[in-house]
């Protein structure tokens, strides 16, 4: 009886574990300053931006600070800014945009 209780707890949780990853692979910031880009792709995934809101439905998995300072020195300054799972707080977003070196 524990077998098959457990089983199915087992079978429940990987069925939600996928759906649940897919959340946490995408990303999306807000700019300081609408853009004129609406499409782009960056370290391989597709964003698409309108207005001063960019999103992409998947992105690699690199470290959050590392994502932000990368976008922001390709777009510009951002106010919010949210990577696989992971929103940068204000005090994070102001060091992703001092450390950013924008793209040449």
């Amino acid at each position: 009886m524990r077998t098959a209780a457990f089983a199915g707890l087992m079978a429940g949780a990987l069925m939600t574990a996928p759906a649940f990853a897919a959340d946490n692979e995408g990303a999306s910031l807000k700019l300081k300053a609408p853009t004129t880009t609406t499409k782009f792709i960056h370290e391989g995934s597709v964003w698409n931006c309108e207005g001063d809101s960019c999103a992409a439905s998947k992105v690699q998995s690199l470290p959050v600070a590392r994502a932000c300072r990368k976008l922001v020195g390709q777009l510009g300054e951002v106010t919010a800014f949210s990577y696989r799972g992971v929103s940068l707080d204000d005090a994070a977003i102001a060091q992703c945009n001092t450390a950013a070196k924008p793209k040449a």
